[in-house]
């Protein structure tokens, strides 16, 4: 039977499945509702450094995913 789900077998992988995971709950809306608040930091709303936070952590991620793609020599 095939099975549906594949899961990571290395301790990175499952680090990198951990961060995707917090990355996807940092853009839903019960934590957006918990940052959309009238607070300025550095001049910008708290909604909009939130946004940067979130998308800038996604590119690290997506870095640290691919030198440890590269560093198995994985295709």
């Amino acid at each position: 039977m095939r099975r549906l789900l594949v899961l990571p077998t290395t301790r990175a992988g499952w680090g990198l499945l951990i961060a995707f995971v917090a990355l996807i709950v940092m853009g839903t809306w019960p934590v957006i509702g918990w940052v959309n608040r009238a607070t300025l930091v550095l001049g910008l709303p708290l909604m909009v450094v939130w946004s940067y936070l979130v998308i800038f952590a996604c590119v690290a991620v997506m870095v640290v995913g691919n030198h440890i793609v590269e560093r198995d020599n994985h295709e």
